[in-house]
């Protein structure tokens, strides 16, 4: 009995707003999966293109997070959506990107946009300071953005010593990193070298670290 008294609704439902409804889902409701940090702005969806020929891809967005750390290892994640001038977006397309500004990047090859238009792009560095990335691939349209690697974090140092009875090692940490120089003494005195509140001695016998 239930299944007649809203059969016809439902099928309003699908007939009418079926297309409606699966913009409405492209538009957020059910968004595509994006890395920490990266939310899509909301812009309306007016369908999907799989034919990259018939694509300009000039509402393309690219998106970045938080920067990443230049130790050879860490991913750096971009988010891609492609989105043409009639805001269709492009499904099963590969972006590519050149680096125009910094060294030390390591690409990888971006993924395939997805059904939101969105292509994920990872990159590795292994120098810290600004990246200039351009998009060469989509039509005559060629975003650039600005990528940062921070250098990894000095989080522990150990100093080692020798000479005498005060051999031994030392640690010493910082977060920020740290670096210190000094310049050996004579046999009759220490010199002293202070920096970022660590303090070197130096002498005939050894070294210490306060």
């Amino acid at each position: 009995m239930v299944w007649y008294v809203f059969a016809p609704l439902l099928t309003l439902l699908l007939t009418g707003c079926g297309i409606e409804a699966s913009l409405e889902n492209l538009a957020g409701l059910n968004g595509p999966k994006l890395p920490p940090g990266i939310v899509l702005p909301e812009r309306p969806i007016a369908g999907v293109v799989t034919d990259p020929s018939k694509a300009d891809f000039e509402n393309t967005e690219v998106l970045v997070g938080s920067h990443g750390i230049s130790d050879g290892n860490s991913q750096l994640l971009v988010v891609v959506r492609l989105m043409n001038s009639d805001n269709t977006v492009v499904q099963g397309y590969r972006p590519d990107y050149s680096v125009t500004k910094g060294t030390g990047v390591v690409k990888a090859d971006c993924s395939l946009s997805d059904s939101y238009g969105v292509s994920i792009c990872a990159m590795k560095a292994t120098d810290s300071g600004v990246k200039s990335i351009r998009y060469e691939n989509l039509a005559d349209f060629h975003p650039e953005k600005d990528v940062v690697f921070n250098a990894p974090a000095k989080e522990t140092t150990t100093v080692g010593v020798g000479g005498g009875g005060g051999g031994g090692t030392h640690e010493a940490s910082n977060p920020k990193g740290w670096r210190m120089t000094a310049t050996v003494g004579t046999q009759y005195d220490k010199v002293v070298a202070q920096k970022n509140g660590y303090k070197l001695l130096m002498g005939p016998v050894g070294a210490t670290v306060e």
